[in-house]
């Protein structure tokens, strides 16, 4: 019971981060702001939410594989924004 209390406060947490970040994504009008504004929506929201899921299904298989999941996107996520963020700024450059 407990644990489900905290796993649904710290869920709501990850979502009002998220929601936060997309005000963000919709107000920046330069594509490298609305580039860090969607890492953060990634990387934190996607922590606090994942975490928040572990706390509430306690330890289990879903849970190995929630944070299997999370390694995956933690590696895949700064990649992937170096290089969308590298090709924006050949395109600037107009190589």
């Amino acid at each position: 019971m407990t644990n489900e209390i905290v796993g649904d406060v710290v869920i709501g947490i990850g979502v009002a981060i998220v929601v936060l970040g997309l005000v963000g994504l919709v107000r920046f009008k330069e594509f490298d702001l609305k580039l860090l504004a969607g890492a953060k929506i990634d990387t934190v929201g996607l922590i606090v939410i994942v975490l928040g899921a572990v706390v509430r299904s306690g330890v289990s298989w879903l849970s190995a594989k929630a944070l299997l999941i999370l390694a995956f996107v933690l590696i895949v996520n700064p990649v992937v924004t170096s290089t969308l963020a590298a090709g924006a700024r050949r395109r600037r450059r107009g190589e």
